[in-house]
């Protein structure tokens, strides 16, 4: 009797062991790959402005938005972006004729974010949503009819904003490159200093001087840059 009880120990024995090395060796499937430094730009909107502007009579609007996605944990990015933008409306219509408003608008913003993927795909795919806080320094040197202007013949003010908000987007990279594509809208609410802004302002459109008068008020900004593209490393 006990013989039989520890041959039937041993054979189980040898069985779990067996089935131990034999789990041990299947090998597992490869994580995806984890999305690493990503480089991009996010000018649709600005690009064509500048291509159209002329043509519409709103002036040369340049603006050079670069950003910079740093990984941080599997779901989320710490985000920076800076947006040089430089502004030009002529000080004569097409007939030659004076205008009420005219001059140049230099302008600097900086938005630091955090980008939440909750289900991440290959290479950081997939939907996200990005809590940001932005700043924004500008100087114009205007000149017109409606102008009152110094000494010297033009009016230079200098202006700041702050904003916080959110973008929303979905990214998706390239199956043979490192390149991607992002869909993205947002909005903010914030407070701007001595700037001529509308109550709502839809940020690429920062070169026509929509409101009256250097003003100190609540806005709220919309992103309608609409797509990011960039590439990862």
């Amino acid at each position: 009797m006990i013989r039989t009880v520890l041959v039937a120990v041993l054979l189980f024995a040898g069985t779990g062991k067996a089935e131990g090395v034999e789990a041990a060796s299947v090998p597992q499937a490869p994580r995806a790959e984890r999305a690493g430094l990503a480089i991009w730009t996010a000018s649709f909107m600005d690009w064509g402005l500048l291509l159209v502007g002329p043509i519409l009579g709103v002036g040369l609007n340049v603006a050079l938005p670069v950003g910079v996605n740093v990984p941080l944990t599997e779901t989320t990015d710490g985000v920076f972006e800076l947006r040089p933008m430089l502004a030009r409306t002529n000080c004569t219509n097409i007939h030659g004729d004076a205008v009420p408003r005219c001059g140049t608008l230099q302008a600097l913003r900086a938005t630091v974010g955090l980008a939440w993927t909750p289900w991440p795909g290959e290479r950081g795919d997939g939907f996200f949503i990005q809590p940001k806080l932005s700043g924004m320094v500008t100087h114009q040197t205007v000149r017109g009819t409606e102008i009152p202007v110094t000494a010297e013949g033009t009016r230079m003010e200098t202006g700041g904003q702050v904003s916080l908000g959110f973008d929303v987007g979905y990214r998706k990279t390239s199956r043979r490159s490192r390149s991607f594509l992002a869909p993205v809208i947002g909005v903010g609410v914030g407070y701007s200093w001595n700037q001529q802004r509308r109550r709502v302002d839809p940020g690429w459109l920062f070169a026509r001087e929509p409101a009256r008068g250097w003003k100190d008020k609540f806005i709220v900004d919309l992103n309608l840059d609409l797509l990011r593209f960039g590439a990862t490393f």
